[in-house]
């Protein structure tokens, strides 16, 4: 039976190439590692790039993934179109030297007419006008007929598009794309002058073969290793054995859009723009939920803003097709459920992406609610069309575009997260346009701001020093940490930077070793630190960090030289170690215990495991009580107290996770894990150091408990003598205020109790005894009025008075006399507080604000203010009769 659902089409182009000598590999992260190139892995080559330049060893010659993908160049067309998408997976079949075109040609055609049963007369291929071997396969080794054959240019056929003319420098080649025709019953159009094929026939499949090195100078020098890389995308492959017209409609988007177009009480296919809502949401969800699952977390910057983006698109989706409460995470139930087979982490992550997706959608209707309240105040404030209908306003048709509208409309996307699709819609149900021109404008200042202060290359092929060392030839480094904390091993490079250097005899480089007891960087764990020596040459360690199996030693000499191919040995700072160990392992524990005690819900959102300390981040939405942190505490404890063992096994990922191992959140792993059990309490994959037994931990304390993101907490805790020194801590702090108190520490709540109660007495005397004084004050003023034109004015000095009590004897005149105008000054320690009071009815006469800025600057100050009320202050005491008598001048109504 042919393969007709998405994952039979998945599986059937595997296990097709499986059985021509492929070997199956599974997809990489949509996070990239150790590329300067990319933000998300685009395509299914990225993992493989120093592979196809020549550089460090595959596993195996001939290679076949089905690959995760993420792009958003072309976000705005996403549900608009049948086949644009921002997550697609990629089928690809690879060849590292091995076969070339005819058996490439070959394998693809054979998969589409044999595994698939497409018909041959509804497939025609493009090639780049001058692979004429290409040609001959097709034609005369595949017996595909020369009308069905069209040659193109460099920027249609040829990869990277426009390579031999506009470069980048580097591999390249020409590539051969499939094309499905959805109308054969039409003539074939005519290849004179044809530069593209229109859009009846729609591309599946390209083979890129290449076998060129573009040089500085333009030239195409053949590489000595010719390569294969094939893609397909599996959403529209799929739409094509399944007779559909659009991506949206085959069985890989159904189930979604069935459920959420019945959530919002519509029927998909009934209305247009509804429609678009639907598969956008759709496309979206699945998007957010690969990005959370490989660790890229909705943020402000970089990829996390990419996320975000998305998911709060598909927010605005959910409000425009009528879905009034949280639904994101209930879509991402059904992405784990249908996608959860070929991608297991997206089950690992579930409880992550649920809590992120709830929180993420819970915080944008609060910028939704704002943005319009925003949006609505800009516009009323335009006023009658006929004010500003005189200025240069574009036209979209008959619509007047309101100036400005474009700079509005940026701002409340930059700024507020406000789609600017929801202020063009907000326009037009008012009757105008957007000004484009001026919003296109700003985003793409915006870009290019983004594009100078991006740190990644533009250079597809960039190097890292990692690649460097793989077209070396240098094998990656042996760890053997996890049996000692002493060991040898070679020196295979020694880098500065993205440069080697044979010797180094001072300051800081790094050092790659053959093998080393040295843990590198990774699940949360720091790099060992230590002490490195040689025969001529010794340094400290002070950091170790792994990038794709090499093993860094950043060092700092201290003396002699370190020369690459010297026999090094590896000392770990014992200490050091012993501490992250025991604060790893107690991660473990308190993950498990704030499940225990939060709910099974908790997910963990990253980790710190340092000497000095541990950092958990976890979903929650709360802020845990002094219960709740007591009894996380209390069970940590406990599992310490039992001294149970701690036990690491080496097994296959399947075997992990058959037996419940709980994968680390973001984390990548391979064929073979390290799994850690601590008795039956905890069981997670993690390769890091970790202590014998529990009862090795010592002491636990929790730090801290803050929010550091929507729905994500962050827990601090110490453990052993960094705990007991933190309690240590405490309690001198305790007797130090004890002692202040004159008291015991036993006794500092109840000493404490009895001065508050003291204050509180003491604040009702000051209070009654200030109202008293106010009132003194207050008579002696109210006999200083002068009156003119019906007002009562004023001014005077009032000794030791600050700003606070001037206020409140101006505010108490002003309510009681209707009509008022006066100033105050009060001296105090060489400056001149001051403070006016204007009623409304006389500000047009007389203003606070100049009141008080004249009579600053008489006393060598500053101030102002509103019209009714302004401050100020002077510095020179001895002007204030001076100041007083201006003051009345200018009162003078």
């Amino acid at each position: 039976m042919r393969p007709r659902t998405g994952d039979e089409i998945r599986e059937s182009y595997l296990s097709w190439f499986e059985e021509r000598g492929h070997r199956r590999h599974d997809s990489d992260s949509l996070v990239p590692a150790n590329d300067p190139t990319l933000l998300f892995t685009g395509a299914g080559m990225n993992q493989f790039k120093d592979y196809f330049r020549g550089k460090g060893t595959p596993p195996c010659a001939r290679m076949t993934t089905a690959q995760k993908c993420l792009r958003v160049p072309d976000l705005e067309n996403v549900g608009l179109t049948a086949g644009h998408h921002t997550f697609f997976e990629m089928l690809g079949n690879f060849s590292f030297g091995d076969y070339f075109k005819k058996e490439c040609c070959e394998w693809v055609l054979g998969w589409f007419t044999e595994a698939l049963g497409l018909p041959r007369d509804r497939l025609v291929v493009t090639i780049y006008q001058d692979d004429d071997e290409a040609y001959e396969i097709w034609r005369d080794h595949l017996d595909v007929a020369a009308e069905r054959i069209y040659r193109f240019g460099d920027k249609e056929n040829f990869w990277p598009a426009e390579a031999p003319s506009k470069g980048p420098n580097g591999p390249c080649g020409p590539c051969s794309e499939i094309y499905y025709d959805y109308e054969p019953n039409e003539p074939l159009p005519s290849h004179e002058g044809l530069e593209e094929l229109p859009r009846r026939f729609i591309e599946i499949g390209n083979c890129v073969f290449t076998q060129f090195d573009r040089q500085e100078d333009g030239s195409l020098r053949p590489l000595p290793q010719k390569n294969i890389d094939v893609g397909l995308g599996l959403d529209r492959i799929t739409a094509v054995v399944q007779g559909k017209t659009s991506n949206f409609d085959t069985d890989i988007f159904a189930q979604y859009i069935e459920w959420i177009a019945k959530r919002a009480g519509k029927r998909y296919g009934d209305n247009p723009r509804i429609d678009v809502h639907l598969r956008r949401i759709a496309d979206h969800v699945r998007a957010a939920c690969h990005c959370i699952a490989d660790g890229a977390l909705p943020s402000n910057e970089g990829r996390g803003y990419v996320v975000r983006k998305i998911v709060r698109r598909a927010c605005r989706d959910g409000y425009e097709v009528g879905l009034t409460e949280p639904f994101l995470s209930e879509v991402a139930g059904l992405v784990v459920a249908r996608m959860g087979g070929q991608y297991p982490n997206l089950g690992d992550a579930q409880r992550q992406i649920e809590a992120l997706l709830m929180q993420e959608e819970q915080a944008f209707r609060q910028i939704y609610v704002h943005g319009e309240e925003r949006f609505r105040k800009w516009f009323d404030a335009l006023g009658d069309p006929s004010a500003w209908a005189s200025t240069e306003v574009e036209e979209r048709g008959t619509l007047p575009v309101p100036p400005d509208s474009g700079a509005v409309a940026f701002e409340l996307h930059d700024t507020f997260g406000f789609p600017v699709d929801i202020t063009r819609a907000m326009l037009l149900d008012e009757g105008y346009a957007l000004e484009e021109t001026g919003f296109h404008r700003a985003m793409e200042a915006q870009r290019t701001r983004a594009r100078e202060g991006s740190a990644l290359s533009g250079d597809v092929f960039a190097d890292s020093i990692v690649t460097l060392l793989k077209e070396r030839g240098v094998p990656t480094s042996s760890f053997t940490g996890h049996e000692a904390m002493v060991g040898k091993g070679a020196v295979l490079a020694i880098c500065s930077g993205d440069v080697e250097v044979e010797t180094a005899s001072e300051g800081t480089v790094e050092l790659v070793l053959s093998t080393t007891p040295a843990y590198a960087e990774s699940g949360g764990q720091v790099g060992d630190i230590g002490h490195i020596g040689a025969a001529n040459g010794r340094a400290r360690l002070v950091d170790t960090q792994d990038r794709e199996g090499y093993r860094f030693h950043r060092i700092e000499i201290v003396e002699g030289a370190l020369c690459k191919g010297d026999e090094v040995e590896v000392v770990i700072d014992a200490e050091a170690r012993r501490a992250t160990e025991r604060n790893h392992t107690a991660t473990h524990l308190l993950h498990q215990a704030l499940k225990n005690v939060l709910g099974e819900q908790v997910g963990q959102a990253g980790s710190l495991v340092a000497p000095d300390r541990l950092r958990f981040d976890f979903t929650h939405g709360e802020k845990l009580t002094a219960e709740q942190i007591a009894a996380v505490e209390d069970e940590v404890t406990r599992e310490i107290l039992a001294a149970t063992p701690v036990q690491p096994v080496d097994m296959s990922l399947d075997e992990a996770r058959a037996a419940g191992f709980v994968a680390m959140f973001g984390e990548k792993y391979g064929d073979v894990v390290r799994t850690l059990s601590v008795g039956d309490y905890s069981r997670e994959l993690c390769g890091g150091t970790h202590v014998a037994n529990t009862g090795n931990i010592g002491l636990f304390r929790i730090l801290t408990d803050a929010s550091i993101a929507a729905g994500v907490r962050r827990i601090e805790a110490a453990t052993g003598l960094n705990a007991l020194a933190l309690v240590r801590a405490e309690t001198a702090r305790l007797d130090g205020v004890a002692q202040a108190l004159r008291t015991q520490p036993a006794d500092v709540v109840q000493r404490v109790e009895a001065l508050q109660a003291d204050v509180r007495q003491l604040r009702k005397e000051a209070a009654a005894t200030r109202s008293s004084s106010v009132g003194d004050v207050l008579n002696d003023l109210e006999t200083k009025l002068e009156d003119s034109r019906g007002a009562k004015i004023l001014a005077a000095s009032i000794p030791d008075a600050n700003n606070k009590t001037l206020l409140d004897l101006l505010d108490r005149l002003r309510k009681k006399h209707e009509s008022f105008a006066g100033i105050l000054f009060g001296a105090s320690e060489g400056t001149v507080a001051i403070v006016a009071a204007v009623s409304k009815d006389l500000i047009d006469t007389v203003k606070a604000g100049d009141l008080v800025g004249e009579a600053a600057k008489a006393l060598g100050g500053g101030g102002g203010g509103r019209p009714e009320m302004a401050q100020g202050k002077g510095k020179d005491a001895s002007k204030i009769d001076e100041a007083i008598a201006a003051a009345w001048a200018q009162l003078g109504l």
